[in-house]
């Protein structure tokens, strides 16, 4: 998908080129005048008393205790088409201003050209490969091919959870990505940029994979997952630009590859956010841990490489609930042994937006004060430990959820709780299916993708909870995740064929339970070391439908121990 987006995204040029070469931006709440954005014509900074005063006056609006949904009136700022000129007495000869209403046009043309051409250059690497996949192919065009076509989008008939390598389908989480990043890219907002990934996803499924099953499951990853993954790789890349550096230069041109390649082509990605009030976050470590499964009696010792990405505005409330998502995070982990990669895990999650207090709530004194947050949240998880028949794998879509946290300030010292609570659709491979194949099990005549690919699609629920202590720059930290999902097993949703008839059926139903606990120690202004210690409890049983004598049950507890090095962006 990555090499689809470079050739698609190409044919962006043609697209109308940004005229604002700088700009700067204010907000404001509701029902306040409306704020004013200044751009010089001669490409100049504009005179800094304007901004001052404009900021100060907002500061002293942030001090004040106000309980309200998180937001402003502005969704996100692009350049406007049409600059007027005004004139004042703070502004220099020349200045122009660009009012809220200007900064907010969605270019159609470029979201619909690059998606049109994704999803044209798709269908012809398909084309090319058909052969490697007629044994996805469950359907021809016989008669009215029209009526072929209806029959696929306004009936369920085709409508199935497919049996494609995990791989391939969690694969549609970045392609997901890609579509949504086509919307944002040109200023739509993340609910709109959602929609038209939907949209392009149908359009793939429907038409594009036409002798295939509609997949139900990558609808699901491609839009829920691709709109968190998307989002969050869009406010970094852009947090990202704003540091010094290769890597951050690098990592920003991969997570948002599109905005890079019109760089190239000399179009301008103007900041859309005012990084004053955002609390931004990147940090890469590497490490060594060492990790026990008491069952199964083996150890493991890796090299561990990871990144760890957050931007958080809930307190420069720079966008509103109904525009753009007012905290994310991104974490990465690879784990490397003499086996070879033994660890892969990778999680974000997006705060829609909320209720918040704001930044300088005053309790008793100026040296105490409570910040806190509550709303929607989504969120996503990928998770490969070990190797082969010890892999523990799942991927969950948090579709949809609720966060909750608050920060309390005494002097050098602060506390934060944060939680959150998601309702999953999640892909799995059933922790239990060691011991089922280990008593001569197997898993012909079940679900499809259990025989096809190891693993089953299931629903349930994450929950999280996080606590930390900081004292100055030292960081005591504790994180709990539970995790359970049970099996779809309803067989109208689950694709089979007659070589493999869906006559024999299991459930699965599975749990994890993670503990940590962490210490963080600076070593220099930008470099610290850390201590953590994990406890994972994992349990899984596959308890047969059609037969109820197949009972198998898998449980282990694993301990990880790990020392992190970070270097902090």
């Amino acid at each position: 998908m990555f090499s689809v987006s470079i050739f698609c995204l190409c044919s962006q040029v043609n697209a109308q080129e940004l005229q604002a070469k700088e700009y700067r931006s204010l907000f404001i709440e509701k029902d306040q005048p409306t704020a004013v954005f200044a751009i010089n014509s001669k490409d100049e900074s504009s005179d800094k008393s304007f901004y001052s005063a404009v900021n100060q006056s907002y500061s002293n609006e942030v001090n004040q205790l106000n309980y309200e949904p998180s937001g402003l009136v502005i969704s996100s700022i692009t350049a406007g088409k049409d600059i007027r000129s005004i004139s004042g007495p703070d502004l220099q000869k020349g200045e122009t201003l660009i009012t809220d209403t200007e900064l907010i046009d969605k270019d159609w043309w470029g979201a619909l050209i690059e998606i049109s051409t994704v999803l044209v250059i798709g269908e012809v690497l398909y084309l090319t490969s058909e052969e490697s996949m007629e044994g996805d192919f469950d359907y021809e065009i016989e008669g009215n091919a029209g009526q072929y076509f209806a029959d696929r989008i306004v009936t369920t008939d085709a409508w199935k959870l497919d049996d494609n390598k995990v791989g391939m389908n969690w694969g549609h989480t970045y392609a997901g990505a890609l579509y949504y990043q086509a919307f944002r890219n040109y200023n739509f907002n993340y609910y709109e940029s959602m929609a038209g990934n939907f949209i392009a996803s149908a359009v793939w499924e429907v038409f594009a994979e036409y002798k295939e099953v509609v997949s139900v499951n990558d609808q699901i990853v491609t839009t829920f997952g691709g709109a968190v993954l998307g989002e969050s790789l869009f406010q970094i890349s852009e947090m990202l630009d704003s540091k010094q550096g290769w890597v951050p230069t690098a990592f920003s041109s991969v997570f948002n590859p599109a905005k890079t390649i019109k760089g190239w082509f000399g179009y301008d990605n103007p900041q859309r956010f005012n990084r004053t009030y955002a609390k931004d976050t990147f940090n890469i470590y590497t490490g060594a841990m060492y990790s026990s499964k008491k069952q199964a009696d083996i150890s493991t010792t890796s090299l561990i490489l990871g990144l760890e990405a957050s931007v958080d505005s809930v307190q420069g409330k720079y966008d509103a609930l109904s525009a753009t998502p007012s905290q994310v995070d991104l974490n990465m982990e690879l784990g490397v042994s003499n086996e070879g990669i033994e660890d892969w895990q990778m999680d974000s999650s997006i705060f829609l937006g909320g209720w918040t207090s704001d930044v300088n709530t005053i309790l008793d004194s100026e040296n105490r004060r409570q910040t806190w947050f509550i709303g929607p949240s989504m969120g996503l998880e990928y998770s490969s430990l070990g190797q082969d028949e010890e892999e523990d794998f799942y991927a969950a879509i948090n579709v949809i959820g609720v966060s909750a946290g608050t920060q309390w300030f005494v002097d050098d010292v602060s506390i934060s709780i944060r939680g959150d609570l998601f309702g999953d659709f999640s892909m799995v491979k059933p922790f239990a299916t060691k011991d089922y194949r280990q008593n001569g099990g197997h898993f012909w005549g079940t679900k499809s993708v259990l025989w096809e690919g190891g693993y089953g699609y299931a629903l349930g629920h994450t929950a999280k909870l996080a606590l930390e202590a900081n004292y100055k720059q030292l960081l005591l930290g504790v994180k709990f995740q539970s995790q359970r999902w049970d099996s779809i097993d309803d067989n109208e949703f689950n694709r089979s064929s007659d070589w493999n008839p869906n006559v024999s059926d299991l459930d699965f139903k599975d749990a994890r339970d993670r503990y940590e606990v962490y210490l963080d120690v600076p070593l220099t202004n930008t470099m610290s070391i850390s201590i953590h210690h994990e406890r994972i409890d994992r349990s899984g049983t596959l308890t047969g439908i059609e037969n109820l004598a197949i009972v198998n049950r898998n449980d282990e507890t694993e301990s990880r121990s790990s020392i992190h090095f970070t270097y902090q962006y």
